[in-house]
């Protein structure tokens, strides 16, 4: 491995107790950075890739997966426990646990994942604009990035939420824009960071002095860096929506019946806790699950695209 290298890493690497993967990983030979990943990652983050991968598949496509319908009642036994023909078992209406989990998937990771769409789109780039010029449209973004996160978050989304859609005609739609909305300002304020680290590097200095225009610095040199760190950070943020979305469903301010959501599914399970704990655990079981799935694949890909200085 080290005859392909250029000889100035060579001497350079030469003193240094590596192996050829690293050392290949520092010279750009491509193909090498694949496998020393790969063993970074480890099998607990592909397990919970393969988690996340099964769950929106399942919700999405619910329709053609063999499963009982979600909204008939009395389908089962009321209250059963899980057997085969009802793996998570029955409600206190008889309506089978396991296909409400199904489609409640679809809801909340629906309304997260778009709602970090809007908070990407929107705060990354007041991020990028912000981080770059700095100044007094830093000063000015910042103070109202500032302004929303005073408020607590939960209890601003419910106020916006019964504000815009008191009689829950489009809850779906208000529940994507105010979560967006909540998101914008902690994914500015990371891209904001971001930005302002490599702002000041040297490939964006020499990209100046070459006469190249801001809007060409921000898009092509500085953006395509900050990319990776908002791509991971915004799992973190989706796993914290989900969260937020079934708190609102506990609450009974989601996506109004007949459709199953996992926090209105464990909110009406909670009476049942001492003769049908079922209801209400399996729901809890598998939203905590993925949540906990989406912050570790977004703290293994953050901590993967670390930018990480070379003193070679």
């Amino acid at each position: 491995m080290s005859d392909l290298l250029q000889p100035d890493v060579r001497e350079r690497a030469a003193d240094i107790p590596i192996d050829d993967a690293q050392l290949a990983e520092i010279a750009g030979l491509p193909g090498a950075p694949r496998e020393f990943v790969g063993r970074k990652l480890g099998w607990v983050f592909w397990l919970a890739v393969a988690f996340i991968l099964a769950i929106v598949f399942s919700a999405f496509l619910a329709e053609f997966l063999p499963i009982n319908d979600y909204d008939r009642a009395f389908a089962g036994r009321s209250r059963a426990g899980p057997n085969w023909d009802y793996l998570f078992g029955n409600d206190n209406i008889g309506q089978d646990v396991f296909a409400r989990t199904i489609y409640g998937a679809r809801i909340s990771l629906l309304v997260a994942g778009l709602a970090t769409l809007i908070g990407m789109l929107v705060g990354g780039s007041i991020g990028l604009i912000t981080g770059y010029y700095r100044g007094a449209v830093d000063n000015v973004m910042t103070a109202g990035v500032d302004l929303i996160l005073a408020f607590p978050a939960l209890i601003l989304a419910l106020s916006m939420i019964l504000f815009f859609d008191p009689e829950a005609e489009n809850r779906m739609f208000w529940l994507i824009v105010v979560l967006g909305t909540l998101s914008i300002p902690p994914i500015a304020r990371i891209v904001r960071s971001a930005v302002i680290t490599y702002s000041g590097r040297e490939f964006v200095q020499a990209a100046r002095l070459m006469g190249a225009r801001d809007g060409r610095i921000m898009l092509r040199e500085v953006f395509p860096n900050v990319v990776p760190a908002l791509l991971s950070y915004s799992l973190i943020f989706m796993a914290i929506l989900v969260v937020v979305e079934s708190g609102i469903g506990f609450l009974g301010l989601s996506v109004p019946p007949p459709q199953p959501t996992w926090g209105d599914m464990i909110s009406k399970g909670r009476n049942e806790l001492e003769g049908a704990a079922h209801i209400s655990l399996f729901p809890a079981m598998v939203l905590f699950l993925t949540v906990l799935s989406l912050n570790y694949i977004g703290d293994k890909m953050r901590e993967m695209f670390d930018v990480r200085e070379s003193f070679l």
